[in-house]
């Protein structure tokens, strides 16, 4: 994973459909020139929501797990994120501990920038807040989005909607859409969709007869995302 090349790297981030991609391009060559380029081993924290200062990072490629600061009991597991998404904005705009714990799921590639070394470039461009505005509001929007899942009443399309929401194939979507592939578990799944276990694997082996997703170990695959989201979006 380390060995993708430099330009690689920062294609996937640049490329990004989310609020980096669009961001004005000097912006993103400030940013990710002081950026080092950081390897999280699978099941490493990358910051938990007790930490006071963390880094911003972008992710070029792996999996990162999210953990709401305000879970209680077991704190499920809440979302997945992948290539071209950016955490750590709390630290950066609050200067407060993060609203999330966020874990490597995979090994995971990342461009780190100290949330400091970020501040003093945006006091020298402030018009770049901006573009941190956006991507604050992207974040907002996930959140949302997954709050909107949990509301609907049918449970096939509730799942679909989770599947295509960790699997980063909802806008914006992750860089390398050709990746339809998400390590998760069925216990974790079946948590986020509100379902039982059973529940669960009755609709995706209704999936599978339908040809939208592919089962492995601890992992799906999203063979057909149109007809995934037809069938989430109720179409």
């Amino acid at each position: 994973m380390s060995r993708l090349p430099i330009p690689e790297r920062v294609a996937i981030l640049k490329d990004n459909e989310g609020w980096f991609g669009r961001a004005p391009e000097e912006f993103q060559d400030a940013v990710l020139g002081r950026c080092a380029w950081v390897t999280c081993p699978a099941g490493q924290p990358i910051y938990r929501a007790t930490d006071s200062h963390v880094n911003f990072c972008g992710i070029v490629d792996g999996a990162v797990e999210i953990y709401s600061r305000f879970g209680a009991g077991d704190n499920p597991l809440l979302h997945i994120l992948h290539e071209g998404a950016w955490i750590g904005y709390g630290t950066v705009v609050g200067r407060s501990a993060p609203r999330v714990t966020a874990l490597a799921r995979v090994e995971t590639l990342m461009a780190a920038i100290p949330d400091r070394v970020l501040r003093s470039l945006l006091a020298k461009r402030p018009e770049w807040w901006e573009a941190i505005a956006s991507g604050i509001m992207e974040y907002g929007d996930t959140a949302i989005s997954a709050y909107a899942d949990s509301l609907l009443d049918d449970h096939e399309r509730r799942c679909a909607s989770v599947l295509l929401r960790i699997t980063g194939l909802n806008p914006p979507r992750r860089s390398r859409p050709g990746r339809t592939d998400v390590p998760v578990t069925q216990e974790e799944l079946a948590t986020m969709a509100h379902v039982s276990r059973t529940t669960l694997a009755q609709v995706l082996r209704t999936f599978e007869a339908r040809g939208l997703v592919e089962r492995g170990y601890r992992t799906l695959r999203v063979a057909d995302a149109p007809g995934l989201r037809a069938l989430a979006t109720g179409w």
